[in-house]
């Protein structure tokens, strides 16, 4: 295994939060709640109990809510580790693995760390940025023992069409392969959400968390949904790392699940009065385009002035105090990843100042 710097996760790291900007338009999540939102009180730090495998508890309920048994689920701490466990339970180094692009890099690292064999399944404009699935079958037929999606999409939160993904399934199945859906954004679909991809087989994986659409990163509760056997290799996988969830997060995730409809409908509510305030920027704009986004809380921006990612970036931050997500992060330095959760003074100011920003390159 080998273990490369996550360039966008290290930029994140350091410009969200060890060097923010006042207006940031990078973060893709909905602003957190606070304590008093969520009921958190001083018994939640107590440490001791049963969560070697998953509290019993916050297994019920995340079963519940998701319609599968409760041997399906392995907590983890956010759905990026549970990335990683399903993946390498899975993958031996050498196996091949495929992978929708543009993609977000920290699901790239991971195969790139487990020393997989990667082959793309294009995720094109043109297709409105579903999954290639005649490339999806292809990669199967070449060994593919894992494909990685992601739904809704990131970065451009566009809802993976269940058609598509069920003859993705079907080409998974007949080949032993598997597909792992991260569905951290999925929920904010609220109740619109399909029912989701580990429900449609055991070919499929879903992983998610409370981090985007609750706005609960720095929790990092997280969870994997799949069949019995790989959840059972995946916590195998998870001996290896911290072995087990921290208590107090089960017990501040366990109220987090306990109010999580309170939590949607915060959210909600947030995406339906700031979305109009993005839209309506967009549309003033001759020198950005999109496919505009039916749900969640990001929006994949082409920029189609001289204004690259690479080139935006300094200007945005040094002079205008603002940022966005760059598209080279992702493979495409002509777009940018712009987030709508933060506050609303904080959203629309910070898109007068990306204006002015691209308006330096409309000459360059």
């Amino acid at each position: 295994m080998r273990f490369n710097t996550i360039k966008y996760m290290e930029w994140a790291k350091l410009n969200q939060h060890i060097h923010p900007v006042s207006f940031d338009l990078s973060n893709s999540a909905m602003a957190p709640p606070t304590p008093e939102e969520i009921g958190v009180t001083a018994e939640d730090a107590h440490w001791e109990g049963e969560n070697h495998y998953g509290h019993p508890v916050l297994k019920e309920l995340i079963a519940k809510r998701y319609g599968v048994k409760e041997e399906m689920i392995i907590p983890s701490g956010g759905s990026s580790l549970a990335n990683f466990l399903f993946a390498a339970a899975l993958l031996d180094t050498g196996d091949k693995a495929a992978i929708e692009v543009p993609y977000y890099e920290p699901l790239g690292k991971i195969l790139e760390a487990l020393e997989a064999k990667v082959i793309e399944v294009p995720r094109r404009r043109e297709e409105k940025f579903q999954p290639d699935v005649d490339a999806a079958t292809k990669a199967f037929e070449k060994g593919a023992k894992l494909l990685i999606l992601t739904d809704l999409y990131n970065p451009a939160a566009v809802h993976l069409d269940r058609a598509r993904l069920k003859a993705i399934g079907e080409s998974a199945a007949k080949h032993g392969a598997k597909v792992l859906v991260d569905e951290v954004y999925l929920d904010a679909m609220w109740d619109k959400r399909p029912p989701i991809a580990a429900t449609l087989g055991p070919q499929f994986l879903s992983t998610n968390s409370l981090t985007k659409v609750y706005g609960l990163g720095n929790l990092r509760a997280g969870w994997g949904i799949g069949p019995k056997d790989l959840v059972d290799r995946a916590y195998r996988v998870y001996d290896y790392l911290s072995v087990l969830n921290s208590m107090p997060t089960d017990n501040v995730a366990i109220r987090c699940h306990r109010n999580l409809d309170k939590l949607a409908a915060r959210s909600r509510k947030r995406r339906d009065e700031h979305f109009p305030i993005l839209k309506k920027w967009v549309a003033s704009r001759k020198d950005v385009e999109w496919i505009e986004p039916e749900w969640g809380f990001i929006a994949w921006l082409r920029l189609t002035s001289r204004a690259t990612s690479d080139r935006l970036e300094p200007v945005l931050r040094k002079k205008y105090d603002a940022q966005v997500a760059p598209g080279h992060y992702f493979g495409c330095p002509d777009h940018i990843r712009v987030g709508i959760g933060l506050a609303k003074e904080k959203l629309e100011e910070g898109l007068k100042r990306l204006g002015k920003a691209l308006d330096e390159f409309a000459g360059a």
